[in-house]
């Protein structure tokens, strides 16, 4: 029995070409939005913790009695 290699090539029958329409960038804006999200989240944690810790080290030596 003798192997039949026509059917295999290692070329295409097409040129290959990179398909143009679809972006690089196209969920880059995505990403710039979920950054800016998060980061602000980030930043307002920080802040908070930050104003925290000022108002428990100013308050600390403040001491209120009653007369």
């Amino acid at each position: 029995m003798r192997d039949d290699f026509e059917n295999i090539r290692a070329e295409r029958d097409l040129p290959y070409r990179p398909s143009t329409s679809s972006s690089n960038y196209a969920g880059l804006w995505k990403q710039i939005a979920l950054g800016i999200v998060v980061g602000y989240s980030v930043l307002g944690v920080l802040s908070a913790a930050g104003w925290w810790m000022f108002a428990k080290l100013a308050l600390s030596g403040l001491q209120i009695t009653s007369q």
